[in-house]
């Protein structure tokens, strides 16, 4: 088999030569005649010096190709880059941050050919902040668990080998890449996981946390929905409906709690009024929401998707 490793970062100067020096050693130890490899470095529009730290690795004796963003587009849409301009039919996916391990590489594609469509990695043991990041992680992947037909443990885990075609197009923008692993399940593909290290990040900083519940939850809903997801818009109305529906649930506790632990009676107040005026103006909110994101996607459909790529750097 031959595989494509896409590797998506943002601001990552201090660990993408550590990565790359890791990643090719350990490509070295699995290159035979039937498994060839390439790399793409996706470097969305960072503001330090990471890509001039990637024109340094014309050294690899690996095919690789550095690819940078005038702006940037998320995770999801720097991972969409690599997917385009990638030759081979199986992809590896992993994080710039060197908090994926390379060394995970082997099992990862031994697990991989013994049949699957996907393996994603498991990261039991976490080297994060508890409050910041791994408990937000336990919630989102219950809330994909609850609206899929995917059970693995840990949906935002960047390290994944998957084949090409079972990637469908709701999956390679936004924050969507989270869900990759869901759609590839309830596509009816074969989805696996398997145990990695999961490293401490020493440099550079992550910029997830509770929005991603928020973020998640919008994209499900979207995603049970629609087949056509492109950028951002909707999470624009989409915050106004949440805490539309949000406050329509605390008026609604206020309305049982008078009525139970107070002995008072609602039917003269304006509570039951609040409560389905909030729920109504939630759920219009929601759809204004969908409608303006479907008529941006159409806009984003016609452009040529080269035109955010600032630079392409090939090294054989």
């Amino acid at each position: 088999m031959n595989y494509t490793i896409i590797i998506p970062f943002y601001n990552e100067e201090k660990n993408i030569s550590i990565l790359n020096e890791q990643l090719v050693q350990n490509i070295n130890k699995l290159t035979k005649e039937d498994r060839v490899f390439e790399i793409i470095y996706v470097d969305d529009a960072s503001k330090d010096d990471s890509f001039n730290e990637l024109k340094k690795i014309s050294s690899n004796k690996i095919e690789t190709s550095v690819i940078q963003h005038r702006v940037n587009l998320s995770q999801s849409g720097a991972l969409n880059t690599g997917i385009n301009h990638s030759k081979y039919e199986n992809l590896i996916i992993m994080d710039g941050d060197l908090q994926n391990d390379p060394n995970d590489l082997e099992k990862m594609i031994l697990e991989y050919e013994k049949g699957m469509d996907m393996i994603i990695g498991w990261r039991k043991k976490r080297r994060d902040n508890f409050f910041s990041k791994t408990l937000p992680s336990i919630i989102a992947n219950f809330i994909v668990r609850f609206f899929s037909k995917s059970k693995i443990h840990d949906h935002g885990c960047a390290f994944k080998v998957v084949k090409k075609n079972a990637i469908d197009e709701l999956t390679n923008w936004g924050d969507f890449h989270r869900l990759l692993a869901a759609r590839v399940a309830n596509n009816g593909y074969k989805v696996g996981e398997i145990i990695v290290t999961h490293n401490q990040r020493v440099h550079g900083k992550s910029n997830y946390g509770f929005s991603r519940i928020f973020k998640l939850t919008v994209d499900l809903l979207y995603i049970n929905f629609f087949r056509n997801y492109k950028r951002k818009a909707i999470y624009f109305f989409g915050s106004f409906a949440f805490f539309s529906i949000l406050f329509s649930l605390i008026t609604f506790c206020i309305m049982l709690y008078r009525k139970y632990f107070l002995g008072g009676s609602f039917i003269l107040t304006p509570l039951p009024i609040l409560v389905v005026f909030f729920l109504l103006a939630g759920i219009i909110f929601l759809f204004i929401g969908i409608l303006a994101q479907l008529i941006i996607n159409q806009q984003e459909d016609a452009k040529n998707v080269n035109k955010v790529i600032k630079e392409k750097i090939h090294f054989k």
